[in-house]
């Protein structure tokens, strides 16, 4: 395969971006899902392939990028060459900053993107001056618009407090009744003794007769009753909350099990469940901070005993601990594979119970050596005995199967032939449609160049109107003469694919943790891990490496055969390897239970490559 066609890279990727500024309950979703609407209407117009990026839980202001975790991923991906356009409703929904707007607009023109909004009678011509203009125009009066909105918030907030009266979410377990104080919450969730699952509902309407009413307002008192009496942490509360059947309520309304952040919030709001409204939310304020004894709680207004809430205040200030000021701002530690690593245990727990809220991922943590480690959640029981496991191994493991997927140079151009093979279902006439079609689209657009040259000659159009005609045609030009078929499409992606494991596998031992980070989420969606065993029992590729995985293990399949797990060529192939973490992770990932399909698509590739061969 020339060098030409491995850059050749086809230019279909539409890069949704999704936006609400705060959701407030279960029930807030229409703007997303009407934004959602018209980007998948707009994009299978154009025939281009989405990728989603939603930021839509909690509070999702235009007017940062900090607390846009979607958005700061969509922006790294803008640059790829893959990527057609950014599609979103609106400029407001990028950006409520006219210098933001004005930077991406350099950054779109920069990679050759397009820019495309669906909202209905929302049209910006960006390839001209004039649309140029009014977008920078449009992008001020929108952030004219968000700064008097944060004004007259901040003044309707500041009014509510002086009445005593709290703001945002109120506290787990309260509501805020009629005249806008807290109140004891009605809400809560039935727990299923034989089953161990919770089921939102009503008091005096049990799903079953064994069903055990958990109170959210009964659930708060409990932990502060368990964190008073100074006994255990945060973490063992959660466990013993879970052992006995509470449940919490997450910003859906939906109850999960009790997690350590959990009762952290609980405890960190004994204040606010005392009548007091502290200037600052509950997570921003330090233990060690707390002036117990000027506060002077309202009974009137308590939704708890205040002796209770005066003693959880003085454990709570009892157990912080200030930090010393060393005049050194210690960097963050960095966790390659964060974000990705998922428990096993709670994994199959998920798939048990049919309910992907309760995979858990492992994240990063410090031990007191300094030495970093990935950690379970804490408070969440699934089974696992070990809760840490030092990153080094886990890295290393990671780095083994890099390694293990690697292909040899004299096998990815037969990978990458397989692949086109697989997918050229297309017959010879179709393919002489598309080369006359590429053909007659060049022409087409060199035409419209030549009219540009004698109308702008003539004097008919102005000089930036005939370089704006010259550039959109041109830019077609080159659409066409890299427009490839989907079985070449597939090979390059295929040649891609293996280019990016043998290049992240040379460099991984030697990389540094920020640059392992990059690369890992990459080429890698999830990695499930076993903290007991410490292995990688299963993961999955980027959507675009799918196929990699799948014609990787061919050349398995045709040194050893059968590669189910027991079978006599797994077996071989265990014993050549001195690993099983690709084959295992074979037979798990990716499309569990989806093993049939890959193996019959390997079998049709091959099939099509040996009839392809008899006829040439």
């Amino acid at each position: 395969m020339s060098s030409k066609r491995r850059v050749s890279i086809e230019r279909n990727v539409a890069l949704c971006y999704i936006r609400q500024s705060f959701t407030r309950d279960e029930n807030d979703k229409t703007s997303p899902e009407r934004q959602h609407a018209l980007a998948q209407a707009l994009v299978e117009a154009e025939g281009w392939t989405a990728e989603w990026y939603e930021d839509v839980e909690g509070h999702k202001s235009g007017r940062s990028e900090k607390n846009r975790p979607e958005w700061l991923r969509l922006k790294r991906r803008l640059g790829d060459p893959d990527v057609v356009a950014l599609v979103t409703l609106d400029l407001a929904r990028i950006h409520r900053k006219g210098w933001r707007i004005g930077d991406l607009l350099e950054q779109v023109d920069r990679y050759g993107v397009q820019l495309v909004f669906t909202a209905p009678g929302y049209s910006l011509d960006l390839s001209s001056f004039n649309g140029r203009f009014l977008a920078q125009i449009t992008a001020m009066l929108d952030e004219a618009y968000a700064e008097d909105v944060s004004r007259r918030t901040k003044s309707a907030v500041a009014y509510l407090k002086a009445q005593g009266k709290n703001v945002g979410r109120p506290p787990f377990g309260t509501m805020r009744n009629e005249e806008g104080y807290l109140a004891p919450s009605p809400d809560g969730a039935w727990f299923l003794p034989d089953s161990g699952l919770f089921q939102k509902g009503k008091l005096n309407q049990p799903p079953t007769e064994d069903a055990l009413w958990r109170s959210y307002y009964d659930c708060a008192r409990h932990i502060l009753d368990l964190y008073a009496e100074n006994e255990i942490g945060m973490d063992k509360i959660a466990y013993k909350m879970n052992t006995e059947g509470w449940a919490f309520r997450d910003r859906k309304g939906n109850p999960r099990p009790v997690a350590q952040d959990d009762v952290r919030r609980v405890v960190a709001n004994w204040p606010e469940y005392g009548g007091l409204v502290p200037e600052n939310r509950a997570k921003d304020r330090p233990a060690y901070e707390d002036e117990i004894d000027p506060l002077r709680l309202i009974e009137d207004r308590a939704v708890f005993p205040l002796p209770l809430l005066r003693k959880v205040a003085a454990v709570r200030k009892e157990r912080s601990l200030q930090p010393s000021d060393s005049g050194i701002k210690r960097e963050a530690r960095i966790y390659p594979l964060s974000g990705l690593l998922y428990c096993v245990h709670c994994d199959k727990r998920a798939e048990e119970q049919q309910d992907p809220r309760l995979r858990e991922r492992l994240t990063g943590l410090v031990d007191p050596r300094g030495k970093r480690r990935y950690k379970h959640t804490p408070g969440v029981q699934c089974g696992c005995t070990n809760r840490t496991v030092p990153a080094e191994d886990v890295e290393r493991d990671f780095g083994r199967l890099l390694k293990l997927l690697t292909i040899k140079p004299e096998a990815a151009e037969h990978l990458a032939t397989l692949s086109l093979y697989s997918r050229q279902n297309a017959s010879d006439a179709d393919a002489v449609d598309l080369e006359q079609q590429r053909q007659e689209g060049i022409a087409l657009c060199q035409r419209r160049i030549d009219a540009a040259v004698h109308l702008y000659g003539d004097g008919r159009i102005s000089r930036d109107e005939y370089l704006r005609r010259v550039e959109a045609n041109e830019r077609e030009i080159a659409h066409w003469e890299a427009y490839t078929n989907e079985a070449e499409q597939k090979a390059l992606e295929m040649t891609r694919c293996i280019e990016a494991v043998n290049q992240i596998a040379a460099v991984w031992d030697t990389s540094d943790d920020e640059d392992k980070r990059g690369m890992a989420h990459y080429l890698f969606s999830e990695i499930v891990y076993n903290l007991d065993t410490r292995r990688i029992e299963s993961y999955k590729l980027k959507p675009w490496a799918d196929d990699f995985l799948m014609l990787r293990m061919e050349l398995y399949y045709d040194e050893f055969g059968d590669l189910t797990e027991g079978s006599e060529g797994y077996q071989q192939a265990l014993e050549k390897e001195h690993s099983n973490e690709l084959l295992g992770c074979w037979n798990a990932m990716p499309h569990r239970g989806c093993r049939g399909q890959k193996r019959s698509f390997v079998e049709r590739s091959i099939f099509t490559s040996r009839q392809n061969s008899r006829a040439a």
